[in-house]
């Protein structure tokens, strides 16, 4: 971990590890609370539009942050891609798009609340293409079947969980297009 990031962290507070522990997930829901209300505001005020490029839009959304909540450092870089750049990992770089009157889109944000990461992300469709709308509405649902999985499974292994996420994206009638099934914060 590079230095800026261990100087962001809090001093620890006094008290025991399972104070320490309750004080640290409470610092995590904030700043997942925080996340929420910045992916609403970001729907509200309309920021990801047809005409709009996507670095424009990342760039609208980091403004946004830092007006909302004082965000101006993020754990990773910046994610909105519109139509097919949404099908490029995250470690890709694809040409800067315009995004157009019916994309499916998605954003991925790692702001950085008060020295806690909320890294979230969030999909959204312009039009009303029922394939794009479909694939939005079924993503919270896959995602909180598979979290439950987790939660279930105590000594669960990275390979299970993928699995399991292939099995689900299957039931629900997409193709899980990932490399990862998703990985830990905090």
């Amino acid at each position: 971990m590079d230095r800026s990031a261990r100087a962001t962290r809090p001093a620890r507070p006094p008290g025991g590890v399972v104070e320490q522990e309750a004080i640290r997930a409470a610092r995590l829901l904030d700043a997942q609370a925080k996340a929420g209300e910045l992916f609403a505001e970001i729907q509200a005020r309309g920021l990801l539009a047809a005409g709009v490029r996507e670095i424009s839009a990342s760039n609208a959304i980091r403004d946004l942050a830092a007006e909302m909540f004082g965000v101006d450092r993020y754990w990773h870089k910046r994610i909105v891609r519109a139509g097919p750049n949404t099908l490029q990992p995250y470690q890709e770089n694809p040409p800067d798009r315009v995004i157009a009157a019916d994309d499916i889109m998605f954003c991925d944000f790692g702001p950085i609340f008060e020295a806690w990461e909320a890294d979230f992300g969030r999909t959204y469709v312009l039009g009303d293409d029922p394939d794009k709308l479909r694939l939005r509405d079924t993503l919270p649902v896959v995602f909180d079947a598979g979290r439950r999985f987790y939660e279930s499974r105590p000594d669960i292994t990275g390979e299970q969980l993928f699995a399991h996420m292939v099995d689900l994206a299957q039931e629900a009638g997409w193709t899980f297009g990932g490399t990862i099934a998703g990985h830990l914060v905090g």
